[in-house]
């Protein structure tokens, strides 16, 4: 038992009578004051992460008249322990134990609960609530009220360690909460989507450990509602949807749940009722296939990007190594010279899965070249005055493994009437040679050299690889290849 001092008043707190399980942003336990008992929830706040700010949710919801939202008796920051404190009525129990203890709800009272959260929501319409699940719609003076107005926000604001995003109660997150984007009131409307789906099966949507419900939020459509009345089970899929654009307004919620009582639809009500909720589903279905797909398209442009940059270190310490071992070396950004020698790196660039009729097995996210060029002695007229040596620099994952590293191969082809001179070359993975030399598939195209993996524990071979080469370039002694593929010699 302790005291605790708030703007309102001294409040008692009971602190071995916690109030069910403490939640993301707070603990609450049974507490009292001057008329009788309330329900006091400490903040998971520092008072130095949050010193910047004032703990202001009473004082939001005290000048409006609220009818199904729990309101705030008190709030603050108690001197003596410098802990965040909100003082509300002590309600009978929470839309979390009704579910425990009923299993599954009748449609009345999922209907009665439903618009009572709407209604809460639409009477703060000027705030997103973050983190509505059934344990924070409180059963008080005979009505579901809605609880924790603007905690979440308040605890994302105050510091960076104890976001939303970390404290997100998983079974009712929403895609763009799990993306880390800015939550809006369709964020409230897909929670609500969730409790709904929880009243009437006894369990949310979506189930299973932390990442796989974090999957299924991010890609998956829920099954089929069974049982209920075909509105009720279009305007769940359409609540879920993974974009939050595409989902209802509030206002088209709690019409449509009105709409539905538990006498039966006629038939041809009925008929046209499951043709609405089939098709609800299919467009559910697509847009979680777009948001798949947008989703992959993000992550693979991430993966590209941190890909170009980690190459980019890499050539950068190729070159430190060449510079180092000779001190007159001209050095440019993309480019090394030493006398007849230059190596030169090419632009880097993301590259897109795509399909392709040779199925070869690399997933390639990236591509980049490197070419070194060797000015020749002239022995005859027909020798080249600039011998070309290039290679393909692709970031990939090669068949039969899990990680994705940057790889070096050139290729050559013995149909062609091009001079030893022009070989080998490198080729981008958009070409179609490129992909017929690493495939299966019979072709004049073969790799000339490689794979050979350049990152990680491999770059110090990659470096001592080229510091060889252009070494040899630089003293004239770079030669175009007698024959291909490459021989080991070819290096040295």
């Amino acid at each position: 038992m302790g005291t605790i001092k708030l703007d309102n008043g001294v409040w008692t707190l009971h602190e071995n009578q916690p109030l069910g399980a403490g939640g993301g942003f707070g603990e609450v336990f049974n507490g009292s004051g001057p008329n009788g008992d309330v329900a006091i929830k400490r903040l998971k706040l520092s008072a130095g992460a949050a010193a910047h700010r004032e703990l202001n949710i009473g004082k939001s919801l005290g000048s409006r008249t609220l009818v199904n939202v729990v309101p705030v008796l008190d709030q603050g920051q108690d001197a003596d322990t410098d802990r965040y404190f909100l003082v509300m009525p002590l309600c009978e129990y929470s839309l979390q134990d009704r579910i425990r203890d009923a299993g599954v709800l009748t449609w009345e009272e999922t209907k009665t609960a439903a618009l009572d959260i709407i209604n809460g929501l639409r009477e703060v319409s000027d705030i997103v609530h973050r983190d509505l699940k059934p344990a924070n719609v409180l059963w008080h003076e005979g009505r579901w009220k809605v609880a924790d107005f603007g905690i979440a926000k308040f605890v994302e604001d105050a510091t960076s360690l104890d976001t939303l995003r970390d404290s997100l109660t998983p079974p009712y997150g929403a895609p763009e909460q799990w993306r880390g984007e800015r939550p809006t009131t369709a964020t409230d409307v897909y929670a609500l989507g969730c409790i709904i789906y929880g009243m009437v099966t006894g369990r949310p949507p979506f189930q299973g450990d932390f990442d796989a419900i974090r999957k299924a939020h991010l890609n998956d459509m829920p099954a089929e509602l069974k049982g209920v009345d075909p509105r009720i089970n279009g305007l769940v899929q359409t609540m879920l949807r993974k974009s939050p654009a595409s989902r209802p307004s509030l206002d088209r919620c709690a019409t449509v749940l009105a709409s539905v009582t538990e006498k039966p639809l006629r038939s041809s009500g009925h008929a046209l009722a499951k043709a609405g909720s089939a098709i609800a589903e299919a467009e559910a279905a697509e847009e979680a296939v777009r948001q798949t797909a947008e989703a992959t398209k993000r992550e693979r442009a991430a993966l590209s990007k941190e890909a170009i940059s980690e190459l980019n270190r890499i050539l950068q310490r190729l070159f430190d190594e060449i510079v180092h071992a000779s001190p007159t070396v001209r050095r440019e950004t993309r480019l090394v010279q030493l006398g007849p020698a230059q190596l030169i790196t090419g632009d880097s660039e993301p590259v897109m899965p795509s399909a392709s009729p040779y199925d070869n097995g690399w997933d390639i996210a990236a591509f980049s070249k490197l070419t070194l060029q060797a000015a020749q002695d002239l022995i005859s007229q027909y020798d080249p005055a600039v011998y070309t040596f290039a290679v393909s620099l692709v970031y990939a994952r090669a068949p039969k493994e899990t990680d994705y590293r940057w790889h070096e191969m050139s290729f050559w082809t013995w149909n062609s009437r091009a001079p030893m001179s022009e070989a080998p070359v490198a080729l981008s993975p958009r070409d179609k040679e490129f992909q017929l030399a690493l495939s299966n598939v019979v072709s004049g195209w073969q790799l000339a050299h490689g794979p050979l993996k350049i990152d990680a524990e491999d770059e110090d071979n990659f470096q001592d690889r080229w510091v060889h080469l252009f070494a040899k370039a630089a003293q004239k002694k770079l030669r175009p290849p007698s024959s291909l593929p490459l021989s080991p010699e070819f290096f040295k």
